[in-house]
């Protein structure tokens, strides 16, 4: 009798579930693609750590003009547009703009040591786990979100802002 499975007819089917299983994991997943939000549309949840580790959500800034920026330590230009930031947060925080700064991976004690000297007036958040920032799809530091009253994205700044294009973005958003 002539063998059709030469590695023994249990192993072949063994191993023909598992390249199954395997095809049928890639479909199943592939077809799930990651839907990155654009320009006009809702601008995606997040839920990051403050440095008392109570979690913040961007829908509780809801009604308001939200600027998030996401940084990193590593970031000499992150870390020097701190303060200015710090500067537009206080000109129009009684206009309903909220400055939200989100580090994107670093430790809390080295983000807290960054910005403990500084006395910023805006909350800085924590994305350890980088899930705000792929959410986002942020790829490079600084990046700065501008969301709408109405929790809708409406502008995105690679690098660093120009206080030009800050003063008109927010100008147009409050």
């Amino acid at each position: 009798m002539k063998r059709i499975f030469p590695v023994g007819k249990r192993r072949a089917l063994a191993l023909f579930a598992m390249v199954a299983f395997g095809i049928c994991a890639l479909l199943i997943t592939g077809c799930e693609k990651e839907k990155f939000w654009q320009i006009g549309s809702p601008a995606p949840e997040i839920s990051v750590l403050d440095f008392n580790d109570k979690r913040v959500k961007l829908s509780h800034f809801r009604g308001k003009v939200v600027m998030l920026r996401f940084w990193a330590t590593g970031c000499n230009g992150c870390i020097a547009g701190m303060p200015v930031m710090d500067g537009f947060s206080k000109k129009y925080q009684e206009r309903d703009l909220a400055v939200l700064a989100i580090n994107m991976g670093n430790p809390k004690q080295l983000v807290v040591a960054f910005v403990r000297d500084l006395h910023l007036s805006y909350p800085v958040l924590l994305d350890s786990a980088l899930i705000a920032a792929r959410k986002y799809g942020v790829s490079v530091s600084p990046t700065i979100f501008f969301i709408d009253r109405q929790g809708m994205a409406r502008k995105v700044v690679v690098g660093e802002i120009t206080q030009d294009l800050f003063e008109k973005t927010v100008g147009e958003l409050l």
